[in-house]
């Protein structure tokens, strides 16, 4: 299907793939994530899967390169984790892993083709499913019954599942999954977002009975990482609730 002519893509630069995290990022990077994991752990109830589904307010605010990373992390810590590119309006993720962007969940949602493509990464333990092709009603297989399905069936073969989504802010495809998550992920940068733009939005997804696991702070600036002890300008801090 044919990506709107009107809508500009979203382009991913070397410099954004250098921030996904590695075994030799910097110190203050890895502790900010494993903070961010370990935070996490402690939104679990119980369940044999973790399911976190990811969005923002709006464009531009690192969402997909937390996403990746949150997930980079917990696969580092020896946890099967599988992260889906769900932006099915405007999809990245891809891009980081240097892939194309098909095929993937929205030829699976609008059954097209029944096998679910899962693709190995170079990261160990860490798996990747594409987002596919464009398709003209994204919320609408978001929304669908398959997608709850197919969510139960890769939670029986994965530990952790991330779920990078569209910005709240901008349409409700992230809200309508709510039902099949352990928690929603707000990722918020730094400086940018007024306290008030984020309140509508955390106000928007407990009007779906959403549960929020708490917020992610991005690109904070080197004085206050290093106020929290990290040392460090682009971390990702997780507060909860």
């Amino acid at each position: 299907m044919k990506r709107d002519n009107q809508k500009k893509e979203k382009r991913v630069v070397i410099t954004d793939i250098k921030k996904m995290l590695k075994d030799e990022s910097p110190f203050g990077t890895k502790e900010a994530y494993n903070l961010v994991r370990t935070k996490l752990l402690f939104t679990a109830k119980g369940e044999k899967c973790l399911v976190y589904a990811v969005t923002s307010s709006k464009n531009d605010e690192g969402k997909s390169i937390n996403s990746i990373n949150m997930a980079i992390s917990f696969a580092m810590a020896g946890k099967k984790t599988l992260i889906i590119d769900a932006d099915l309006r405007n999809p990245t993720l891809h891009k980081y892993f240097r892939l194309s962007s098909r095929p993937g969940l929205s030829e699976v949602l609008a059954k097209i083709q029944g096998k679910i493509n899962i693709v190995e990464t170079e990261q160990e333990n860490l798996f990747f499913l594409r987002a596919g092709a464009i398709p003209p009603n994204p919320a609408e297989l978001l929304g669908s019954k398959t997608f709850g399905e197919i969510l139960k069936y890769l939670g029986e073969k994965f530990d952790c599942i991330f779920i990078d989504l569209p910005p709240i802010g901008i349409v409700a495809d992230a809200a309508i999954i709510n039902e099949y998550v352990t928690g929603y992920i707000l990722v918020v940068r730094a400086m940018e977002m007024e306290l008030s733009e984020v309140k509508w939005n955390v106000d928007k997804l407990k009007s779906f009975n959403a549960k929020l696991a708490g917020f992610l702070l991005n690109d904070v600036a080197e004085t206050s990482a290093n106020h929290l002890g990290y040392g460090y300008g682009y971390y990702g801090y997780y507060e909860p609730e």
